[in-house]
């Protein structure tokens, strides 16, 4: 998966690495996913009508 950040996102990314001295990027974003899923902070609309793998096979 590719992901583009516009330069305020990448910007607060390499902040937030730089504070927990992460030093790699993709393990930065898993952090902050994870982070966001146990604080709930992913909609469960996203969750149950995503890019679900079931939903594409359901297509």
């Amino acid at each position: 998966m590719r992901i583009s950040l516009n330069s305020a996102a990448k910007e607060r990314l390499l902040t937030f690495m730089s504070v927990r001295g992460i030093t790699n990027v993709t393990h930065g974003l898993n952090v902050l996913i994870t982070e966001a899923a146990l604080a709930n902070l992913i909609p469960t609309g996203v969750d149950t009508n995503g890019n679900s793998r079931a939903n594409k096979q359901a297509d």
